[in-house]
């Protein structure tokens, strides 16, 4: 079975339930000076109403230096670490920095699931050692995954709209 019919099938389905990603491309030039050790970055796309988010994945392709040390944050804005259980360490170079949600509502911490019941924006908060303009490189794929209750209209997947049995 195709990854087509697979997705297709998740969504037709009785529970109508598809695993999405917001995913961006983040330089150290894109984040916002706090003025003080932190750098922030809204994401462009959002989190749908209806969702659960689960959990993050960084890849730094070029480490956010400048300073001695640099760690990455993914929360909602209220909460600067609601989607990561921990920091992803980003001064250096890595693949696979993979975190589940701090929410732990009755279970393991970092390994909770959250509820979006309004359209989510993703803010980053990179945090370095003394003073975010002193971060002089640095640039990273950022992606945050979710179970979304709804057929999307933003996916560019046509087949899904045209379902025959």
């Amino acid at each position: 079975m195709s990854i087509r019919a697979v997705n297709n099938e998740l969504e037709r389905s009785g529970v109508g339930l598809g695993i999405r990603k917001v995913a961006q491309w983040v330089s150290y030039s894109d984040f916002t000076d706090g003025g003080g050790t932190d750098g922030t970055l809204d994401l462009t796309d959002t989190i749908p109403a209806g969702s659960f988010i689960f959990g993050t994945k960084v890849k730094v392709v070029t480490g956010f230096t400048g300073d001695t040390s640099c760690v990455l944050d993914i929360g909602d804005g209220s909460d600067p670490d609601l989607f990561t259980y921990t920091n992803h360490n980003i001064f250096t170079a890595s693949d696979n920095l993979v975190e589940g949600c701090d929410s732990s509502s009755g279970g393991t911490a970092g390994t909770g699931i959250v509820p979006v019941t309004s359209a989510t924006t993703i803010t980053l908060t990179a945090t370095s050692d003394n003073d975010w303009g002193d971060v002089s490189a640095g640039r990273m794929l950022v992606e945050v995954f979710y179970f979304s209750t709804n057929v999307e209209a933003q996916d560019n997947y046509p087949y899904r709209y045209k379902y025959s049995s």
